[in-house]
């Protein structure tokens, strides 16, 4: 018998969604991050049924240029769930902005690819549309 074998079979925790904030040469105020959270929380909202569980990674950075005293700013997003991995990024003025920009990006990958899933016709004509089909 493997000693592992009761572990594995515990019963798991609630799945839920989590996020990483990962920062080089930004400084994000807790009023900035409770921003971000909530526009996470608010985009898990519509996909919880159809994602289950998983992470969504952040990482911003900026290009050192500034406007209006906003900063330069790239987005990386990475969502891993337990169907699939998706990603986007963006880059714009402000960390709030470029952020959404990025979740938004993030929202279109994800109506995608239920499309996709749901209905084979488009699948293949968007694979067409690709010259990968």
């Amino acid at each position: 018998m493997d000693f592992l074998e009761p572990i594995s079979q515990m019963e798991d925790k609630e799945k839920d969604f989590s996020i990483q904030f990962g920062v080089k040469d930004v400084s994000i105020s807790p009023y900035q991050k409770g921003i971000l959270l909530e526009e996470f929380r608010s985009f898990i909202k519509k996909y919880k049924e159809a994602l289950i569980a998983g992470t969504l990674f952040v990482y911003i950075k900026t290009h050192g240029k500034s406007h209006k005293n906003e900063p330069l700013v790239h987005c990386r997003l990475q969502l891993r769930t337990v169907k699939s991995t998706f990603f986007s990024s963006s880059e714009g003025y402000g960390i709030e902005s470029t952020f959404r920009l990025a979740l938004d990006r993030l929202d279109r990958r994800l109506l995608r690819s239920k499309e996709m899933e749901n209905n084979p016709k488009y699948a293949k004509d968007y694979l067409n549309t690709m010259g990968l089909f």
